[in-house]
């Protein structure tokens, strides 16, 4: 008897907890002819909202024209080396050219290599237009790739358009 008691405060209680208020969707006051959403609007018609999407729209239109105009475009050279045999343990190093292709200066962000054994170091300065620096990348093998190939990318970002260009050194391990 009890157990059943209980059940039916419960059912109850979850009854009345569960009881909407359509009341409150329907508390918008709205002229004829205009369009509201009643989820989001607060006090603002429709023209209000849509000169706000029209505002925030150009203002992100001007923020990309911006960051364009800041961009430029460059060339790598080679965009792969190959180092052919790499002695075990010994650092071996390249040097890949950066040259800024574009009309505005060249800013080089960062120079990521795909593992701790590769070492890039970019230009420090901004590469003028017409102008060339140098991508240091040093390669340190590690006693688990003794007798084998390989391949490793460094990723530059910059101020160009898709913001990363990819170079790539390889070679094999002597035992």
């Amino acid at each position: 008897m009890m157990k059943k008691l209980s059940w039916l405060f419960l059912a109850l209680f979850v009854i009345t907890s569960c009881n909407t208020n359509e009341s409150a969707d329907s508390d918008i006051d709205v002229k004829q002819g205009e369009r509201r959403s009643k989820l989001s609007s607060g006090s603002e018609s429709a023209k209000e909202l849509e000169a706000k999407a029209k505002k925030n729209q150009e203002a992100q239109e001007k923020k990309r024209e911006e960051r364009l105009a800041n961009q430029t475009t460059m060339k790598i050279t080679p965009n792969e080396f190959d180092f052919d045999d790499i002695p075990k343990g010994s650092p071996v190093s390249t040097v890949f050219t950066i040259k800024n292709t574009g009309d505005t200066p060249l800013t080089v962000n960062d120079a990521k290599a795909s593992c701790g054994c590769t070492v890039p170091r970019k230009p420090e300065e901004p590469i003028l237009p017409g102008e060339e620096s140098d991508l240091e990348v040093t390669f340190t093998s590690k006693p688990n790739q003794a007798g084998s190939p390989i391949n490793k990318k460094v990723t530059v970002t910059a101020n160009i358009p898709g913001a990363t260009k990819v170079v790539h050194i390889k070679g094999q391990v002597q035992n």
